[in-house]
């Protein structure tokens, strides 16, 4: 009986849950000698995957002490950490643990920050599964792993949720969305790229939670609110892949995306994707022969078009999907896969192991600086704001940290995140602020400057970005009192930078 210990950092209602109650459930239905038990770092949890758990044999251990942890790794023979980057599991590899055997289960496609695959998270790691072929392809892979101590397994999809599935009689063409509604997953002209098609009677079918009302009003002002339903979270994906048409899946540029189990199960329904090739979605997808991939907004309207006037060529498709998910998601086989992994891990010995660091050599290194370095190669803006000098690199990183995308402010694993998780950390205080400022929000970011200068970021450019946001909202004397500040520690940038107030 090999024991293993899942690491997760919270029981949800999201793929890594899915997956790893997928795992425990078919590894007892396929009789593996298997012990499954799981520490989620969170009290917090979605009831629904707490019963599924019980139901798939799965022990959870929610928030439990870092010596009743200690306990648990010490009695795994494996601890399988479900890894993407956020502060508790960024906690949680850099504690001190005993000797263990790890093997890193990578939930995320790992290109773009800040769910980055860094040097020093394959360093950490025994073994590292990908859930994407394609992330094995990425130069930190290449450069650091060999075949015996990297593979990929996808995410593990239950398809007991679409049992007796039977495609339901319907009067509109429905195009449906189930994922993570806001811009940090799903592509930001969602709603005009989707409303601009010319097809009679469509129906946007958008499952999930996020910024449903802000989607809603952009429909509105666009006169299409009637081809949208927002239906929130569904539990019940049967009941809606049962009445749609094709799966409309545009994700963003730097989407984290993966081994999406809401594409697995769309074809697995015969409902054929469209999707754009971002993270793991042209693995997923084979253009013309299961779905179709698309590279610009105007291919992406095409082709749902082309879908509608062609519905033989729809329903091949979606015959094909179904057959290709059938046999490529297969969740036995990929148990049996992840059964291979185990044994061949149990012929190593337990190590102990301590989280290298790459750029700072302090002692008790803040959040914020594992924050840079969890972005790996893509952090060099983050470690130059951590440097504090007095160069014009510093201001043009800040620039580019002002300019970061949707996803590294706001998504899982972003500046906002940390943020509000180590809340007296000066550096993520500046940097919301200037992302905040970015978008003119400058009343919230002159919160955050005023904040990182309590808790010790008085450094003189702090008190300039304060002043640009003071001007902007006709604070002349807020604006001129944080200008003093500048022009005694910089003169010559005052001098060079002059602000008109």
């Amino acid at each position: 009986m090999i024991r293993i210990l899942h690491i997760i950092d919270t029981l949800s209602g999201a793929g890594p849950t899915r997956s790893l109650i997928s795992l425990a459930k078919y590894a007892s239905e396929k009789g593996l000698e298997q012990e499954h038990r799981v520490v989620a770092l969170k009290k917090e949890f979605y009831p629904v995957s707490l019963l599924f758990a019980k139901k798939a044999g799965l022990e959870v251990l929610r928030n439990p002490g870092s010596d009743r942890i200690s306990e648990e790794i010490e009695d795994a023979d494996i601890v399988q950490l479900h890894f993407w980057n956020n502060p508790t599991l960024n906690e949680f590899l850099r504690s001190d643990w005993p000797s263990m055997r790890l093997l890193n289960w990578i939930m995320v496609f790992g290109e773009h920050p800040p769910q980055v695959v860094s040097k020093e998270l394959l360093e950490y790691s025994d073994f590292a599964l990908a859930t994407s072929p394609l992330t094995l392809k990425l130069p930190v892979f290449e450069k650091l792993f060999s075949e015996d101590k990297a593979d990929f397994v996808y995410g593990i999809a239950d398809w007991s949720r679409l049992k007796d599935l039977n495609p339901q009689g319907h009067d509109t063409f429905n195009v449906g969305y189930i994922g993570t509604v806001n811009f940090t997953k799903m592509h930001p002209r969602f709603v005009p790229m989707s409303a601009g098609l010319s097809i009679p009677n469509v129906r946007f079918v958008v499952c999930g939670g996020g910024i449903e009302n802000e989607l809603k009003n952009e429909a509105t002002s666009l006169n299409s609110a009637e081809k949208f339903e927002f239906r929130g979270y569904v539990e019940n994906i049967r009941s809606v892949l049962e009445i749609l048409d094709v799966f409309g899946y545009p994700l963003c540029d730097d989407t984290y995306a993966t081994s999406e189990k809401s594409i697995q199960e769309a074809m697995y329904a015969g409902v054929p994707p469209v999707v754009f090739p971002h993270g793991g979605c042209s693995d997923l997808v084979q253009h013309e022969e299961t779905g179709l991939v698309v590279n610009s907004e105007n291919e992406y309207r095409e082709a749902i078009e082309f879908l509608y006037h062609n519905p033989g060529f729809r329903l091949q498709l979606g015959q094909n999907a179904a057959e290709h998910a059938r046999r490529i998601f297969n969740s036995e086989k990929a148990v049996m896969k992840m059964d291979s992994v185990y044994n061949k891990m149990m012929d190593r010995p337990k190590r102990s192991r301590a989280w290298s660091v790459a750029k700072f050599k302090s002692k008790e290194e803040s959040a914020s600086e594992n924050f840079a370095e969890n972005l790996g190669d893509q952090g060099n803006d983050f470690y130059m704001s951590l440097s504090d000098s007095d160069s014009a690199y510093l201001l043009k990183a800040e620039e580019n940290i002002a300019d970061s995308t949707p996803l590294l402010v706001g998504g899982e694993g972003g500046i906002n995140q940390y943020r509000n998780y180590y809340p007296a950390d000066p550096h993520f205080r500046l940097w919301s602020g200037l992302c905040l400022q970015k978008n003119g929000d400058h009343q919230k970011a002159i919160h955050e400057f005023d904040t990182a200068i309590e808790f010790g970021l008085d450094h003189w450019r702090v008190f300039w970005y304060k002043a640009k946001s003071a001007k902007q909202l006709q604070e002349r004397a807020l604006a001129e009192d944080a200008l003093t500040r500048v022009k005694r520690d910089a003169p010559g940038f005052v001098k060079d930078h002059g602000l008109v107030l």
